[in-house]
């Protein structure tokens, strides 16, 4: 059932579905602009290993740090300066490599430069409806098109500065989701863009004892917002165990003990915990949460929740069992793990 390698040519390409992004091995320096790669990804649908030897990577991308991903594109960031680009150069069902160079972030926040923490796109970076909006490290949400020579930036409220980014295709704006007491009015935006908003969460209910505890016993608790394809919305928390040691590698892991899905209920304006999320799987890490049918995947493990990080490995969680299925072993050690949804 686990394991097996599976090798691509560089020119390749396969349907869209899930992929785990692990890392490339450089091979070459193929010139001064140009880097020969081979990537390395893993297939949830298949629990197998994905090997793209030959792979040509700009420079400019793979010397640069990954923030996130969104629509199956990576967000990358110049370690020397502030730009950002998109690129679906690590997606193996990309029939077109691209690389999109955004506006520089020079001088946006007070005159100096503030990291990029959060990448949401509306649509592919290809459509020309997309707009692209970027969380910094700080209380600003930046958009912007392709194409576009400056960005126009949004002013959040402080109680946003670490929150979750996600764009809404049901309802046609960014949200920023804030685990902590949040204000829900809406936040000053433009006209020109997708509005910019606070999520309102329900109250939280339906929560049986056994949850309650394993929420009350993890050290470590985080919280995503995520949509399904049919429109409804979804907050996880993540539970986390305190971290130790791993002699093998020397890196601190921490123990992944369990997820809590609540549905929001907007009729009874609540949000109510549930073990069945039917078909659909739930996909959480450095990545823009997202959510996809097992039907339309098969080999995904419905009612689950897919999870990666460089302290926990990565695996996926079976809601109807309370069980966490560790499938770090069958990758590579990676410090930068990063889902890839189906491309559109």
């Amino acid at each position: 059932m686990f394991g097996g390698i599976r090798k691509l040519r560089s020119f390749s390409t396969v349907a869209a579905q899930p992929y785990l992004l692990v890392r490339e091995r450089e091979v070459t320096l193929k010139s001064s602009s140009e880097r020969v790669v081979t990537l390395n990804l893993l297939d949830p649908c298949k629990l197998e290993m994905v090997k793209i030897p030959g792979k040509t990577l700009p420079t400019e991308v793979a010397k640069s740090l990954r923030i996130g991903s969104s629509k199956g594109w990576v967000a990358v960031t110049d370690l020397q300066n502030s730009k950002l680009r998109l690129t679906n150069l690590f997606n193996p069902c990309a029939s077109s490599p691209t690389t999109i160079t955004l506006p520089p972030l020079d001088g946006c926040y007070r005159g100096s430069v503030a990291r990029v923490s959060k990448v949401s796109l509306s649509a592919s970076p290809n459509q020309r409806d997309c707009v692209v909006a970027a969380k910094l490290f700080a209380p600003l949400v930046s958009l912007c098109r392709p194409g576009d020579s400056e960005w126009t930036h949004i002013e959040t409220p402080n109680t946003f500065f670490r929150s979750v980014l996600m764009h809404s295709m049901r309802d046609q704006k960014f949200y920023l989701y804030s685990s902590d007491r949040a204000p829900t009015d809406l936040i000053k935006t433009c006209s020109d863009f997708p509005p910019v908003s606070p999520y309102r969460r329900f109250f939280f209910s339906d929560i049986p004892k056994t949850t309650q505890d394993l929420y009350q016993s993890s050290l470590f608790r985080t919280q995503y917002l995520v949509e399904s394809p049919s429109g409804d919305s979804f907050i996880v928390i993540w539970c986390k165990a305190g971290g130790k040691m791993e002699k093998e590698t020397s890196r601190l892991m921490c123990e992944t003990k369990g997820f809590m899905v609540f549905k929001q209920d907007h009729g009874k304006k609540l949000c109510s915990y549930t073990q069945d999320i039917g078909d659909l799987c739930i996909f959480l890490g450095k990545n823009e949460s997202f959510c996809v049918s097992a039907t339309k995947y098969p080999g995904l493990n419905p009612n689950s929740v897919y999870f990666e990080g460089s302290e926990t490995g990565f695996g996926f969680y079976d809601l109807s069992s309370n069980t966490v299925h560790d499938l770090t072993h069958l990758a590579p050690f990676s410090a930068f793990y990063l889902w890839l949804a189906p491309l559109e």
